[in-house]
């Protein structure tokens, strides 16, 4: 990418935001220099290190077909499909019990799958499996009080809404979300149903519509008005050394932890929208796709393991999302090298245990009903994903290069070389990443030995 000299008046022009949150010191990344399609910036805290290309309005860091892709059905996914797919009737889930096997009839003797790890794993599940807390309204008593004071307006304490946005994710982050963004609602993310299997109907699946400004969940449909067109992507990092112990139950329990997390943020962040007299619907998994959601409002790229992949943490995330009508300033899909470098490194796709990512070239159509078409990029297999060790694995994500922590020599190295673009020096870094050992299976003996700040032993070897 070149660069040419930029100042920040510039640089929010650019990004179509104009002049009014020039003054207001909202957007903390270091302005580097123009590209073609916006503008250079690093932000330490933000970007971990990598110089990332935040791209003017109009442009996306991905390509889509718009007479193919269309909104996805919530009843095709993988977690839907488990119900009343007859292909998904015999997968593994239902005919062994892992935790049999591995704790009672292995007797406790299978590495990485103690009692220990297996304790930890279903406590981090525990918020996230006490039923959806996605609610669309408020259940406080706080709300009807503030409901009286109408909509907040941010010049009533003399903000502007670059200043309010920018609240807006600081109240995210301090409610327990790593990253936050926010996006121009594209509803083609949504799904066009909500998959809802009844005792008497395992099919049954209530459309999404949009009815004027009708906002309600009914048994017959979910209606959310066109005036909601904003939404606020959360991403949670996942803790290092957990994954690090992929395919053990420590990385299960990164991710369980992160699927509590999601459901406290996002209906919390919800509340606070709610209680400034805009309406907020919080989801997880559900109501629409996370992950291009998340590409829009600038968390990252889309990377060859089929995963969000953000500066900072690499794949190492778990999302939600919150669709308000709160007038909120989009922020700028990001470009930092994702697409170029996964070209060359196919890590992930080596070291999958079921197969389910793809080794070769993107493409336009995926090989699963589980996939929806109409989007250049590597589909995976959700398939093959779901039925390997029973949510455990995160070996994709333990051996990516974006992975890991901007704490030593070799990843600011690697995160030069990204940068460049250059497919051959991308191949010496994954090759000098692995010969270094990182990626390695971190044994659950070693994590449960750090302490709370992590053994210098473990960072070592990791």
């Amino acid at each position: 990418m070149s660069s040419k000299e930029i100042n920040r008046r510039d640089f929010l022009q650019l990004l179509g935001l104009g002049t009014t949150a020039l003054a207001t010191g909202v957007y903390s990344p270091r302005v580097l220099g123009k590209t073609a399609r916006g503008v250079l910036v690093e932000s330490e805290n933000e970007y971990g290190g990598f110089i990332v290309e935040k791209l003017k309005r109009g442009n996306l860091p991905y390509q889509y077909d718009a007479q193919r892709l269309k909104a996805f059905s919530e009843k095709m996914n993988i977690f839907s499909r488990n119900f009343w797919d007859p292909t998904r009737q015999n997968r593994p889930e239902l005919i062994e019990d892992l935790t049999y096997e591995y704790l009672v009839k292995e007797k406790g003797s299978v590495p990485n799958q103690t009692r220990l790890d297996f304790a930890f794993m279903q406590a981090a599940w525990l918020y996230a499996q006490k039923g959806s807390p996605y609610d669309w309204e408020s259940r406080s008593a706080s709300a009807r009080f503030f409901a009286r004071l109408g909509r907040w307006k941010p010049a009533e304490i003399g903000m502007n809404w670059a200043e309010a946005t920018l609240a807006i994710k600081h109240a995210a982050l301090f409610y327990g979300a790593s990253l936050a963004g926010v996006a121009k609602l594209n509803r083609l993310w949504l799904y066009t149903d909500c998959f809802s299997p009844s005792r008497d109907n395992r099919e049954r699946a209530i459309p999404v519509l949009s009815e004027g400004e009708r906002f309600e969940r009914t048994k017959d449909a979910w209606y959310i008005p066109e005036s909601m067109n904003r939404v606020i992507a959360l991403a949670f990092e996942e803790d290092y050394y957990a994954i690090a112990n992929s395919p053990g139950r420590l990385a299960s329990a990164a991710t369980g932890n992160g699927y509590s997390r999601m459901a406290v943020t996002a209906t919390t962040l919800a509340e606070f929208i709610r209680y400034l007299g805009y309406r907020a619907i919080p989801a997880g998994n559900g109501v629409g796709l996370s992950i291009p959601i998340a590409i829009d409002a600038g968390l990252g790229e889309l990377g060859r393991l089929g995963l969000l992949v953000t500066p900072k943490y690499g794949p190492r995330v778990r999302l939600a999302k919150v669709i308000t009508d709160m007038p909120l300033l989009p922020d700028a899909p990001i470009r930092f090298g994702v697409t170029e470098f996964c070209e060359a490194c196919h890590l992930c796709a080596q070291h999958c245990p079921s197969k389910a990512i793809s080794d070769g070239a993107r493409t336009w159509e995926g090989k699963s009903l589980s996939n929806n078409p109409g989007i250049f990029k590597w589909y995976i297999e959700p398939e093959k994903c779901y039925d390997f060790n029973g949510f455990s694995c995160s070996n994709c994500k333990r051996v990516c290069p974006f992975n890991k922590p901007n704490n030593s020599w070799l990843h600011r190295l690697t995160r030069t070389i990204v940068q460049t673009k250059m497919k051959s020096l991308d191949k010496v870094m994954v090759t000098l990443d692995q010969a270094s050992g990182y990626g390695q299976q971190l044994e659950d003996k070693e994590f449960w030995r750090m302490d709370g700040q992590k053994s210098i032993t473990a960072r070592e070897k990791m």
